[in-house]
Order: C-alpha cells, then sequence, then structure tokens
C-alpha cells in the first residue's frame, strides 16, 4: 500500500497540472501588486471579524472596503488564471483522495 501512496503522490507532484498550479503561484508570489492586495484583505477580514464580534458595527465599512479590494484583486487576469490552476488541481487531489479511500476501505 505504501508503495502505491508513493506512485500516486509523485504522479501528482509531477503532473502538468501541478507544475502550472505552482508556476502561477511563483508569478503571484513575485506580483508586489497583488501580494498587497492580499495582504491588506486578509488584515481587514481579521479587523471586521472582531469588530462585528465585539458588537462595533464599524465592520460593515470594512467589509465594503474587502469587496472594493476583491473587486481590484478579481480583475487581475493573473490572480484568475492562477484560481482557475488551483481550482482544477484541487479538483485533481479531490479525485485522488476518492481514489484513496476506496483503495482503502477495499482493503480493509
Amino acid at each position: 500500500m505504501e508503495n502505491s501512496l508513493e506512485v500516486l503522490f509523485n504522479s501528482i507532484e509531477n503532473s502538468s497540472l501541478y507544475k502550472e498550479y505552482l508556476k502561477m503561484k511563483d508569478i503571484l508570489d513575485k506580483d508586489s501588486e497583488i501580494k498587497k492586495l492580499i495582504d491588506e484583505i486578509k488584515e481587514l477580514e481579521k479587523e471586521a471579524t472582531y469588530l462585528e464580534f465585539i458588537g462595533d458595527n464599524k465592520y460593515i465599512e470594512i467589509d465594503e472596503e474587502i469587496k472594493r479590494k476583491a473587486d481590484i484583486l478579481n480583475n487581475k487576469h493573473v490572480y484568475q488564471e492562477y484560481l482557475n490552476k488551483m481550482e482544477e488541481f484541487n479538483d485533481e487531489l479531490a479525485i485522488s483522495s476518492k481514489m484513496i479511500e476506496k483503495y482503502v476501505s477495499e482493503k480493509v
């Protein structure tokens, strides 16, 4: 079983889809504007969550700012490509996970 899993993991790691995903991730990591937008959105989300938790309605304004920044981010072609590759890769992982689950259930 260990050998079968290793073969599966190696095939995923060597797949063109995984390599394309890593390439897009690397491109995003080097794009300072996109990285800045993502970091700003994350910080704003933390702040909005905290403000909502303590009952401060200022979180509504911050949510609007998050939406504006997310719209800018989502209009970046390279970010859309990254999301598409990530979704495709996640689909491949889900299929692999089901294969592992099926294999284990048949053997146990």
